[in-house]
């Protein structure tokens, strides 16, 4: 009796296993390949760096240019966002804009003078209270903020543009509180093309406001009566009311060398 093979006969055409192989093949093809797929990626991945890289540096400057510098242990703020030039000497001040520099008829200044652009941001250089938000002009200052900082001191900008805060609300350190402008006095200026600047003192003491007003530019011996106790009451250097933070720095003066191959180096 002959056995019947239960082998399936021998057809013409592609064999299942063949045909699977074949199907998977189409399927890669459709898709891409693996290597394929690896160069996309990596080139999305290398694109992305490069715009990280870019975009990053560029937030960072925007939020230094709308920030203070501030030192947030001590608890102060510069009043301008950027290391500022005290005011040089000009037309209208022959000393410059410095601590104590002559104004004068004996007054001398009680605050430095910090150039910089019409509505450049001023700041709060620390916690306080507003004791005075004038929105027009305040004797000589011209539009003036004064902050009342609860410990026996107090800030005034003035020659502002625009003010950005209320009488008695609570400012914190590097709170926005108006602009630089040509208000008051510094109007002069801006006839002779000379640039703006934030007028910033620092008293400390009894010093009435009306007095502060009437002293304008040379509070320095104006507020002197005021002094109870000489180098810790009265008219300060506003360096005390930033903690030494560096804020300002003084102008070169009109003969210092330009570049630095005709410095003498010894």
């Amino acid at each position: 009796m002959r056995r019947r093979s239960f082998m399936p006969e021998h057809r013409d055409g592609p064999s299942r296993e063949s045909r699977i192989a074949r199907c998977g093949h189409t399927r890669m093809d459709s898709g891409g390949s693996p290597n394929h797929s690896k160069s996309v990626i990596r080139n999305a991945l290398v694109a992305l760096a490069i715009l990280l890289g870019v975009a990053i540096p560029l937030i960072a400057l925007a939020e230094d240019q709308d920030s203070p510098l501030a030192d947030p242990e001590a608890g102060t703020a510069c009043p301008l966002g950027r290391i500022a030039t005290v005011r040089g000497s000009d037309s209208e001040a022959r000393d410059g804009g410095g601590f104590e520099a002559s104004r004068g008829r004996g007054n001398i200044h009680g605050a430095v003078d910090l150039n910089g652009s019409v509505g450049e941001p001023v700041f709060a250089v620390a916690n306080g209270k507003v004791e005075v938000a004038s929105r027009t002009d305040w004797g000589k200052l011209g539009k003036t903020v004064i902050i009342d900082h609860l410990d026996g001191g107090r800030t005034i900008y003035g020659h502002l543009n625009t003010v950005e805060v209320s009488l008695n609300s609570h400012v914190t350190a590097g709170q926005l509180i108006g602009t630089m402008g040509y208000s008051g006095n510094a109007r002069k200026l801006r006839l002779k093309n000379l640039p703006p600047h934030l007028h910033f003192a620092y008293v400390r003491g009894l010093a009435p406001l009306a007095s502060i007003k009437g002293a304008g530019d040379g509070g320095g011996v104006a507020l002197a009566s005021h002094n109870v106790l000489a180098g810790v009451t009265g008219v300060l250097h506003p360096i005390w009311a930033v903690r030494f933070l560096k804020c300002w720095e003084n102008p070169l003066p009109e003969d210092a060398p330009t570049l630095p191959s005709t410095l003498l180096m010894r």
